[in-house]
């Protein structure tokens, strides 16, 4: 009777083990799952992050570019009325009240 009952404790202790060893491997693998899970999300936040920096560098550089844009243009309006008013004033038809170049007679 001793011997059965010591061969069935082996019996009884190694099946034990392999059931801790098998719940172990499953919460690992859910611990896993649960990491990679983290992971990806983690991953996915500084990846938005990085996006959201981007976007605003991108607006800070339209803005200015856009600034200088509609500079450049009010700069080339004039410029354009410059050159058409010398135009006018080199083609003799100067508009009243305006003074002819110095050394320009009529």
């Amino acid at each position: 009777m001793r011997i059965y009952l010591r061969e069935l404790s082996y019996e009884v202790y190694d099946r034990t083990i392999r059931i801790e060893l098998e719940e172990t491997e499953e919460r690992i693998a859910a611990r896993r799952e649960g990491f990679y899970g983290r992971l990806v999300q983690d991953v996915l936040e500084r990846t938005d992050v990085v996006l959201q920096q981007l976007d605003r560098r991108i607006e800070g550089v339209s803005a200015r570019h856009g600034g200088d844009i509609r500079e450049l243009r009010e700069e080339l309006a004039a410029l354009r009325s410059e050159l058409e008013e010398l135009r006018r004033v080199i083609a003799g038809t100067t508009a009243p009240g305006e003074s002819l170049p110095a050394g320009r007679t009529e």
